[in-house]
């Protein structure tokens, strides 16, 4: 039956050549219909819990929190072990983990680890909107451990500008829009509005009644607030500094700032701040992050598990634009995260495409010495990666760096094949001749070849397909069912447009190729 179907295409090559590009063409359609995930998430037993308290929280507050936190972590099915990182982020024990929170006491990171990854991604989703609902004091992100260079949130809204001011109230309606876009769950400005911050407006009459310089009644101020290093002790191999200060009792309120006490010339060597002068209350600036030497305000989205961050860009850009957001001049809108760093890593991988391209180029051509079954290798070798598209597509997986790598290997394979029939039929001087029964006999060889080739590729591939998760099937389907897919690529266009350039004008015969047999001399 496949016999007769090869004769049939053979005798009509412009049909099958146009049908066996259905497929292909197909793949491509569908591959602008494919959500972009550059970066998948790792399928890894792990995940970390973000927790984030006001910046006015201390470390007594973050400890008191995460104590609260630890066991409705541990109490959920699959969990093995809690750790907790207090004041700064957890090691970066992975390849894109970055210290990004250092010395920072309203804030926590917990890394938990469960029996699977399928247990942990049940748990991500249960976990953020479990904790979202018991601790609404704090914003706690539950977050998977990604792929590819690190970016600090999945979906990020730039606002560029020079004003401090503008760039916060601009950040705080841009938050809000984001924030009531659909599969977002918390959003956060890096334009802090600082912590509050108590000014000592000093009377120098009466300090200077008291026996203290302004700078000396600083120089008390630190040590008795901040403390004073009076020696280290050694813990292992580092080294730890002993500071000496009051007591957290008795500097929790503005009225404990009050009553400290400083060394003065009063009837009993104390004095108090209050008699000193006036205390007055503001917001500190907080950090003014830049970008590029440009100061930035970056409002940043965190999603539900499993959304695709490019689909919640696209939804928060659509937002703004309905919102009928106008920046002053001298303000501009930039999208990062995952987006940004895709388009840089795309950019690095195509870097050398065109020299490899050339490259091949010169090597195919070379060793057909042919330019008509050059341009049938090159037309596989484009045509392919729409078979693999067409595969993954079809079993609803994203497009990510992980498609472009088996797509590339999916075309050297689809060249091979190629390549190999090309080879068999330029070998028979009656299919350089346009013979319909040559070509069908040549490429009747080379099923054997072309047939293993699929199915050890589609076996080899085929557990990491099954295992599931969200890496490796794309990678595996773009290889081992495009695979499948381009032996209609080799059986019906390769041979269809090798006898149609065949008709035109006869190719010459394979150097050192066996000559006719006799059987084969008395049917011509």
């Amino acid at each position: 039956g496949f016999d007769r179907l090869l004769h049939h295409s053979l005798r009509r090559p412009r049909v099958s050549i146009a049908l066996a590009m259905v497929l292909p063409l197909a793949g491509f359609w569908a591959a602008g219909q494919m959500q972009e995930q550059f970066f998948p998430p790792s399928d890894r037993d792990m995940f970390s819990v973000e927790v984030h308290l006001d910046a006015a929280a201390g470390m007594a507050a973050a400890r008191e929190l995460t104590e609260r936190i630890d066991p409705e972590l541990r109490s959920v099915e699959g969990v093995e072990s809690v750790h907790w990182f207090l004041g700064g982020s957890a090691l970066p024990f992975y390849y894109n983990l970055i210290r990004r929170y250092d010395q920072t006491p309203h804030f926590a990171q917990a890394m938990v680890t469960t029996a699977t990854f399928q247990d942990a991604n049940r748990a991500i989703p249960l976990l953020q909107r479990q904790l979202d609902d018991l601790f609404p004091g704090a914003q706690i992100l539950v977050r998977k451990l990604e792929q590819g260079p690190p970016f600090n949130a999945p979906v990020e809204v730039r606002v560029v500008g020079p004003n401090l001011d503008t760039l916060a109230e601009l950040g705080d309606r841009i938050k809000r829009i984001v924030l009531a876009t659909g599969d977002v769950t918390h959003a956060r400005a890096t334009l802090a509005k600082g912590r509050p911050k108590a000014r000592l407006v000093v009377d120098e009459n009466q300090a200077r009644r008291a026996g203290l310089a302004p700078v000396e009644l600083a120089a008390q101020l630190q040590a008795v607030l901040d403390g004073v290093q009076g020696g280290s002790i050694l813990e292992s191999t580092e080294e730890l500094p002993v500071r000496l200060r009051i007591g957290e009792d008795v500097r929790r309120t503005p009225e404990d700032l009050y009553r400290l006490h400083l060394a003065g010339l009063s009837a009993d060597g104390v004095l108090n701040v209050a008699t000193l002068g006036q205390l007055t209350f503001e917001p500190a600036a907080g950090v003014i992050a830049r970008r590029q030497g440009e100061r930035v305000n970056t409002i940043e989205a965190y999603l539900r598990a499993d959304v695709l961050p490019s689909a919640v860009q696209a939804r928060i850009r659509g937002a703004l634009e309905q919102d009928g957001l106008r920046l002053p001049p001298g303000y501009r809108l930039e999208f990062g995260g995952e987006s940004a760093e895709r388009d840089t890593a795309v950019g690095n991988l195509m870097a050398n495409v065109g020299l490899i391209v050339v490259l091949l180029i010169i090597t195919v051509v070379l060793s057909f010495n042919s330019f008509r079954l050059s341009a049938i290798v090159f037309a596989v070798a484009g045509l392919a990666p729409g078979l693999g598209l067409l595969t993954v597509w079809a079993f609803g997986y994203p497009f990510g760096f992980q498609v472009i790598v088996g797509l590339m290997g999916l075309i050297g394979l689809a060249i091979n094949a190629a390549i190999v029939i090309l080879a068999e039929l330029k070998s028979d001087p009656r299919a350089v001749a346009g013979d319909v029964t040559a070509i069908a006999s040549g490429v009747g060889n080379c099923t054997r070849h072309i047939g293993s080739t699929t199915l050890t590729t589609l076996g080899g591939f085929l557990p990491l397909i099954l295992d599931g998760g969200g890496f490796w099937p794309p990678f595996a389907l773009a290889i081992a069912g495009g695979t499948v897919l381009t032996t209609v690529l080799s059986f019906f266009l390769v041979p269809a447009a090798f006898r149609l350039f065949a008709l035109r004008r006869q190719f010459e015969r394979r150097e050192g190729a066996p000559a006719a047999t006799s059987k084969t001399a008395t049917a011509t």
